[in-house]
């Protein structure tokens, strides 16, 4: 049996009228979309000019505005741990114009490592892409006392309460923790506002070591002010030949811990804009002469959907969690 109804010019109108406010409400949205974009981005980058965040993201900025048309300017706002340029992203407009490009240490890390945030990783963003994967290295000057990881345990645990280790975001204050607490050694940690900071402190001889990413380490370690004493992966780095792996220091078997970075657009950000934007910087990871430029500073590029990467962010503030916690971090 079928059931016929009757269209009629009243029926029309009463249904025209009920989907109008719908319909205009995303008028703006698609609008907005279509055109996007047609004035400057601006990506904030949560932590110092010269890390290895802000390298990253200026070199994927230009490739960026070049293929769009349009300026895309960095805008660095470190301090408390990337909570000051993360929380200006989190509350800007939701039109694909502010930008945030940071690494685990805001979206995943924070959430245990401080307790009042003033911002929510989860809600406050919209994923866009992974940009890629890196690992920390731990540093010391030539002239120290020590040109190895053993040679470093064996030292601050002869020297207890006079060995420091410096660091500026959750991968250094993670791993120094953790080996101060597994090796059972009286470390003391300095924290930076940004990794070039301490590497200046560090060859200046004001902390003993720096856990910092090899990114930045590289140009210090090739001209030999710099020496390696550990990775903090599982597995040797191919940069480093010789160097130990955090993992072989005394109770410390098994810890392997890298960095990411990615890009993150306020939530609410419209589908098509992010659509757009994931396939610039899916585009920027594709490219073979950044790839290999990166690659020979020990960066890994990656790209990634949208949705992996919102996926990959839950998944990593678990781990993080987990990390914090086996470090014996208390919430600050």
């Amino acid at each position: 049996m079928r059931l016929h109804f009757k269209d009629s010019p009243s029926r029309r109108t009463a249904l025209a009228r009920l989907l109008a406010p719908a319909a205009l409400a995303l008028l703006p949205a698609l609008a907005s979309a279509q055109s996007y974009p047609d004035k400057p981005i601006r990506i904030i980058v949560p932590f110092a000019a010269g890390t290895a965040t802000d390298t990253v993201t200026r070199l994927a900025a230009q490739q960026v505005s070049d293929a769009l048309k349009q300026p895309v300017l960095v805008d660095n706002r470190p301090g408390a741990n990337g909570a000051i340029g993360a929380s200006a992203v989190a509350k800007a407009p939701a039109d694909g114009y502010t930008l945030l490009v940071t690494t685990n240490t805001t979206q995943a890390a924070n959430v245990s490592l401080l307790k009042s945030l003033p911002y929510d990783p989860q809600k406050d963003f919209a994923p866009v892409s992974l940009i890629g994967k890196g690992t920390f290295v731990l540093v010391t000057r030539p002239e120290a006392p020590y040109a190895s990881l053993a040679e470093f345990v064996a030292y601050a645990k002869a020297n207890p309460g006079k060995v420091s280790y410096a660091s500026s975001n959750s991968s250094g204050i993670v791993s120094g923790a953790t080996l101060a607490l597994k090796a059972q050694l009286d470390l003391i940690h300095v924290p930076y506002k940004s990794g070039p900071a301490a590497i200046t402190e560090t060859l200046g001889g004001q902390v003993s070591a720096l856990f910092i990413d090899i990114q930045s380490a590289l140009p210090q370690l090739r001209s030999g002010k710099l020496t390696a004493l550990a990775v903090t992966t599982a597995q040797p780095h191919p940069l480093l030949p010789g160097v130990a792996s955090l993992a072989s220091a005394p109770g410390m078997a098994g810890f392997d811990l890298s960095y990411w970075i990615g890009v993150y657009a306020p939530a609410g950000t419209p589908p098509a804009v992010l659509r757009v934007l994931n396939q610039q910087f899916t585009q920027f990871t594709r490219s073979k002469e950044v790839v290999n430029r990166f690659a020979d500073v020990g960066f890994m590029i990656e790209g990634s959907s949208s949705a992996a990467l919102e996926q990959f962010t839950r998944s990593e503030t678990g781990k993080w969690r987990d990390l914090i916690a086996a470090a014996g971090i208390e919430a600050q």
